[in-house]
C-alpha cells in the first residue's frame, strides 16, 4: 500500500490531490481537482503487479463508463496501463448512509422505500453491465442533495488479499458479507443484493443487522437478525437468509417496504410474495408490480417499466465478472452467540452430576435463572427504546439496576422448566442406579457397581440439563444465556480462559470419577457408598 499513498498537492495522471477520502484492500481514493479546477474522486488501484487484477480493472472500468445512472458516479477518467493505474469517477457531494443514520436516526417509512428502490436500482444497472459491486455496505453509500448514490466499486484486488473464510481472517465488512461468500463461493449478483438488503436494515434500524467483528460472522450464518415490526421488515428478514432459493427479490422489498406486499406464511418459499391488489411481474425475481389501465406493469410508486427485464431504462443482464473482497470495517456491535462456552458449560455440569448430583442440578437451575433474568432485561431495554427511540443510555443503566427484579421474575418462569427437569433427570438418574445396584446391566462387583452408579448420575445430569434448556418456556433463557455468556466474554482472552476453566472442572470431575471419589449428596442427606 505504500505505493498508494499521495499527500496533498502531489499529482496524479494530471490531477492535483486535494485530500484523502478513504483507503482499502484494493486501493486509495483521494479527492482531486484536473487543470480546469473541476472536482473529482481518484481511485489509485494496485494492479501494477498483478495481471489478472490488471485484466479485471480494464473489463470493468470499460463496462461502467458505458453506464450512466443517476444513483452511479460516472467515470471520468481512467489510466490503465501506465505506472500509476488510477480510474476517475465524479465527485459525489454530501455524506455517507453510516454517518447519515448516525446522525439523524432511522429513516422512516417513505424515505426508506424511495432510498431502497433508487439504490436497487443503480446496483442491477450495474450488474447488467457485468459488474459486481463485492462490498455494498452503509459506508459506501453517499445520501446527498439528489439522493443516495452507490460508491467505491472494488475495481482491483491483489493476489494476497485474503478471502473470507469461516475460521480465518475475514475480507469484507462482517454483517454485509453474504453467508454463502463466507462458505467460501464467489461474489456475485446475490451476493450484492444480500448485501443490499442488510444496508436496507441499518437505514431502517441504525444498527448493523448482524453487529460487528467476528461475531457478525457467525450470526449471519445463523441468519440471526432482529428488525422492527414495521411494513417491509419480513420481506428483508426473508432477503438475509441462508438459502438463495428462499430469498425475495429486491423489487419484492421495495414493494413490502412501500406496504404493497407482505411475505407468504411459514412453510412457503420467502420469495412468494402476496400481492396487495397487485399481479406478479417477471424480472428474474417474484417481482410485485401494479397493473396500469394501459397494461403496463409499475412499481408502487414508481413510474412504469419499459419492459419486464429490470428497472426503467435498465440494460439487458450480462455474466457477472468474479472477483475478491475490500477490507474490514467496524459497526454497531450485537451480543454474539456463545455456544461453545455454552456447551462446555452443559458438560462440566453433566460431569460434575457424579461427584455433587443434587449441587449440579442447583447450580443449573440458578444459572437458568440468572440467565432469564438477563434476557427480561434485554426485553425491557428494547420495549423502552420502542417508546422512546433507539440509543438510551439511561434505559440500559435503568434496567442494569433493576436487574433483581427482573431476576426475581425470571425465578418464578423458570420453576415450571425446574420442576420437570428435575422430575425427569432424577427419575432418569433412580431408574439407571436400580438397574445398575439390581445387577440388571452390569456385573456387582465394587468397581462396577461405582462407575455404574456414576453413569446413572451422570444420565440424570444430562436429562436434567437437556429440559432445563429446552423445557416449558426457555426459548427466552436460551437467549438469555448467550448475553450472559457474551457479557462474560467480551474478548477472545476471556473466552479462551474461560474454556481453561470449563476444561479443567471437566478434568477435576473426571478424575474424581477415576479414583472413585463418593458422591456428596449435600444439602440431602449421604447414602450409602456407591459400591456398596
Amino acid at each position: 500500500m505504500a505505493g498508494l499513498q499521495r499527500e496533498v498537492g502531489d499529482t496524479v495522471g494530471g490531477y492535483r490531490v486535494l485530500g484523502r477520502l478513504g483507503a482499502g484492500g484494493s486501493g486509495s481514493v483521494y479527492r482531486v481537482v484536473d487543470g480546469e479546477g473541476r472536482e473529482a474522486a481518484l481511485k489509485l488501484v494496485d494492479a501494477k503487479d498483478d495481471e489478472v487484477a490488471a485484466a479485471r480493472l480494464d473489463r470493468e472500468v470499460r463496462a461502467l463508463q458505458s453506464l450512466r445512472h443517476p444513483a452511479v458516479p460516472h467515470i471520468l477518467d481512467a489510466e490503465l496501463e501506465d505506472d500509476e493505474t488510477f480510474v476517475v469517477f465524479q465527485f459525489v457531494a454530501g455524506e455517507t448512509l453510516f454517518d447519515y443514520i448516525q446522525a439523524h436516526g432511522p429513516m422512516p417509512a417513505p424515505e426508506l422505500a424511495d432510498f431502497a428502490e433508487r439504490t436497487a436500482s443503480a446496483l442491477e444497472a450495474v450488474h447488467a453491465a457485468g459488474v459486481i459491486h463485492r462490498d455494498v455496505t452503509p459506508s459506501n453509500v453517499m445520501v446527498g442533495p439528489d439522493g443516495p448514490v452507490l460508491i467505491d466499486f472494488g475495481l482491483a484486488h491483489r493476489a494476497e488479499d485474503n478471502r473470507l473464510t469461516r475460521e480465518g481472517l475475514v475480507s469484507g465488512t462482517p454483517g454485509y458479507v453474504a453467508p454463502e461468500v463466507i462458505d467460501g463461493a464467489e461474489p456475485g449478483p446475490q451476493a450484492d443484493r444480500w448485501s443490499w438488503a442488510a444496508t436496507v436494515a441499518y437505514a431502517m434500524t441504525a444498527q448493523a443487522p448482524f453487529g460487528s467483528g467476528t461475531g457478525a460472522i457467525s450470526r449471519t450464518l445463523e441468519a440471526d437478525v432482529r428488525l422492527p415490526d414495521v411494513p417491509g421488515a419480513a420481506a428483508l428478514r426473508a432477503a438475509l437468509g441462508r438459502d438463495l432459493s428462499m430469498r425475495p427479490g429486491m423489487r419484492d422489498v421495495v414493494a413490502a417496504l412501500r406496504g404493497a406486499t407482505e411475505v407468504m406464511p411459514t412453510g412457503l418459499p420467502a420469495t412468494a410474495v402476496a400481492p396487495v391488489g397487485l399481479a406478479a411481474g417477471a424480472w428474474g425475481e417474484t417481482a410485485a408490480t401494479t397493473v396500469l389501465p394501459s397494461g403496463e406493469q409499475s412499481l408502487p410508486g414508481g413510474p412504469p417499466r419499459d419492459d419486464a427485464t429490470g428497472w426503467p431504462g435498465a440494460p439487458e443482464e450480462q455474466d457477472p465478472v468474479d472477483d475478491s473482497d475490500p477490507p474490514l470495517e467496524d459497526e454497531t456491535p450485537a451480543p454474539p452467540k456463545r455456544r461453545m462456552l455454552l456447551t462446555l458449560a452443559a458438560i462440566a455440569i453433566v460431569a460434575a452430576a457424579p461427584v455433587a448430583p443434587v449441587m449440579a442440578y442447583l447450580v443449573t437451575v440458578a444459572v437458568a435463572i440468572l440467565a432469564r433474568g438477563v434476557y427480561r432485561r434485554s426485553l425491557a431495554i428494547e420495549a423502552a427504546r420502542a417508546r422512546r427511540g433507539q440509543r438510551r443510555t439511561s434505559d440500559t443503566v435503568v434496567q442494569t439496576i433493576g436487574l433483581p427484579w427482573h431476576t426475581l421474575r425470571a425465578a418464578a418462569e423458570t420453576l415450571p422448566a425446574a420442576l420437570t427437569a428435575g422430575a425427569l433427570g432424577g427419575g432418569a438418574a433412580t431408574g439407571a442406579w436400580w438397574l445398575v445396584s439390581s445387577g440388571t446391566i452390569t456385573s456387582s462387583t465394587a468397581t462396577s457397581q461405582y462407575y455404574g452408579h456414576a453413569a446413572a448420575l451422570a444420565l440424570g445430569g444430562l436429562v436434567a440439563v437437556i429440559v432445563m434448556a429446552y423445557g416449558p418456556f426457555m426459548s427466552g433463557t436460551r437467549e438469555g444465556a448467550h448475553r450472559l455468556a457474551a457479557a462474560l466474554s467480551p474478548t477472545a482472552g476471556l473466552r479462551a480462559a474461560w474454556v481453561l476453566i470449563a476444561m479443567v472442572a471437566i478434568l477435576v470431575a473426571g478424575i474424581a470419577i477415576y479414583v472413585q471419589l463418593e458422591p456428596w449428596w449435600w444439602p440431602l442427606p449421604d447414602l450409602p457408598p456407591a459400591s456398596a
